[in-house]
């Protein structure tokens, strides 16, 4: 369950500096790596997740009380987080994956962007915006279906056809195709 906590928040991490490496991280650094994921909703993302899957852990841990849930909730968020803000922890580790794709400068613009009332209105606002995206997306994907599979199939007739005028022989299916190919030859 750790790990699937950990996974979710990877795509929430930015961190900085890209001249230092992972175990090299300054201080500075180090701080403005967790201001980026305080400012793009790190532990709310973390604790939502937590709550998403304690469903999970009462299966795992059947002899864990109801009433003790929220006590366990707690830790286990408690203990991800740590996990993820710890000197060499998740955050650190990631440095070499996000200094090769942003600048210092960069990642100092992404912090003061994730900072303001719009950078906050994203954090908030995006992951319900990209299911709702995803859903569109899919419904028109599915409508297409039919269109598309014509046109392959035109597309595969149209090969076919032109093969088989290149080797000469006549294709009765695709009659109409062949004579435009052979008067292009």
């Amino acid at each position: 369950m750790f790990a699937r906590i950990c996974c979710a928040v990877l795509v929430s991490v930015f961190v900085c500096s890209s001249s230092v490496m992972a175990a090299e991280m300054s201080l500075e650094n180090r701080q403005q790596a967790l201001r980026l994921i305080e400012a793009m909703g790190g532990k709310t993302m973390i604790l939502q997740y937590v709550r998403q899957n304690m469903g999970l852990v009462r299966q795992l841990r059947p002899d864990i009380p109801k009433e003790k849930l929220p006590l366990v909730e707690r830790e286990i968020a408690a203990f991800v987080t740590e996990k993820i803000v710890a000197p060499g922890g998740l955050a650190e580790q990631l440095l070499p994956v996000f200094a090769k794709r942003f600048t210092p400068q960069e990642l100092r613009q992404l912090t003061a962007f994730y900072e303001s009332p719009l950078g906050q209105k994203a954090v908030v606002i995006m992951p319900s915006a990209f299911k709702d995206a995803r859903e569109v997306m899919q419904r028109a994907a599915i409508g297409m279906i039919p269109e598309l599979n014509e046109r392959v199939n035109e597309v595969l007739k149209a090969s076919a056809a032109r093969s088989a005028a290149a080797k000469g022989t006549a294709v009765s299916s695709k009659a109409s195709a062949a004579p435009a190919v052979r008067s292009m030859q």
